[in-house]
C-alpha cells in the first residue's frame, strides 16, 4: 500500500512539475539570438575559437539539467548566465538549440 501511494505523490509531482518546464522553440530562438549567437553562430556553427557548434551536436550529449547547470555557472570561455536568465529561458534555448543539427 505504501508503494502504490508513493507512486501516486510521485506521479502527481511529476506531472504537476511537467507544464512548467515544458519548452517554447519561439522564446528559446529569442533568448538564443540575444545572448548565444555571436559567439555559437545563427545557425549553430561556432563563430567564437573553443566553442561548441551546435550544428554539430557538440556539447549536447548531456541531459538539459546538467547543460543548465553549465549556462548557469559558465564553462570555460561562456560567462555565467546565472541571475541573467531564469531556468526556463535557459530550456527554452536549449531546446531551440537542439533544432539546430
Amino acid at each position: 500500500m505504501k508503494r502504490i501511494f508513493a507512486g501516486i505523490l510521485t506521479a502527481a509531482a511529476l506531472s504537476s512539475a511537467t507544464p512548467a518546464l515544458a519548452a517554447d522553440l519561439m522564446r528559446g530562438q529569442q533568448v538564443y539570438m540575444m545572448h548565444c549567437v555571436s559567439c555559437h553562430g545563427p545557425r549553430g556553427l561556432s563563430i567564437s575559437p573553443n566553442t561548441p557548434s551546435f550544428a554539430k551536436g557538440e556539447g549536447l550529449g548531456q541531459p538539459d539539467m546538467m547543460l543548465m547547470q553549465s549556462v548557469k555557472v559558465g564553462k570555460k570561455g561562456q560567462p555565467p548566465f546565472f541571475g541573467i536568465l531564469s531556468d526556463q529561458q535557459i530550456l527554452d534555448s536549449l531546446a531551440y538549440i537542439r533544432t539546430l543539427r
